[in-house]
C-alpha cells in the first residue's frame, strides 16, 4: 500500500473516528463474503458504515482524536450514531455465526469498551423503541379513563 493512500485513510477514519460517534470492532476470520454481505447490509439499512483496515492505521486514527486502543489480527471496524442498534446487529451476527465472527469491543464515547460491555448494550430499547414505549404510557390514562366512563354509561343504561 503507498504512502498517499495511507495518509488518506487515516485522514478519513480520524474524521469518522470521533468521540460522537461509537465504533465497533470485531475478528471475522472465517467469514464467508457472503455473510460478510449480508452483515455489511445491515449495518448501511441502520445507517451505519463497516471498514475493514489495517489495525495500525486504525491505531492511529484514534490516536489522532485521543483514543488509546490496541487491537489484534484481522478486525472489521463498524460505526454510527445509534449505538445500540448497531450492537444489537453484531450481537445478532456474533450469535448466528459462533465460530467465525466474535466481537471484541468497542470505542463509545472516546471509552475503549469491552465485548461484554457491547452485548449489555445490544439489549437496551432502541430510539424508536423508547418513543414507543413512552406513546403507550401517555396513552394509557387516556384510554382507561375512556373504559371506565364507558362502564359507567353501561350501568346507566341496565338501571333504566
Amino acid at each position: 500500500m503507498k504512502k498517499e493512500l495511507k495518509k488518506q485513510i487515516v485522514e478519513e477514519l480520524t474524521q469518522e473516528f470521533t468521540k460522537e460517534v461509537s465504533v465497533f470492532y470485531a475478528d471475522f476470520k472465517g467469514q464467508t463474503v457472503k455473510e460478510l454481505e449480508a452483515l455489511r447490509k445491515q449495518i448501511r439499512e441502520a445507517e451505519g458504515k463497516t471498514r475493514v483496515v489495517k489495525n495500525t492505521l486504525a491505531r492511529i486514527a484514534f490516536a489522532n482524536n485521543g483514543i488509546d486502543v490496541d487491537f489484534e489480527e484481522n478486525n472489521i471496524f463498524v460505526w454510527g450514531e445509534d449505538q445500540i442498534t448497531l450492537a444489537k446487529i453484531l450481537v445478532k451476527h456474533a450469535t448466528a455465526h459462533k465460530d467465525s465472527f466474535k466481537i471484541k469491543g468497542a470505542v463509545i464515547e472516546g471509552e475503549v469498551k469491552d465485548a461484554a460491555y457491547v452485548e449489555e448494550v445490544s439489549k437496551l430499547p432502541t430510539k424508536d423503541e423508547l418513543l414507543g414505549m413512552v406513546a403507550f404510557m401517555m396513552k394509557a390514562p387516556i384510554a382507561k379513563f375512556a373504559w371506565g366512563l364507558n362502564k359507567l354509561i353501561e350501568k346507566k343504561e341496565q338501571e333504566q
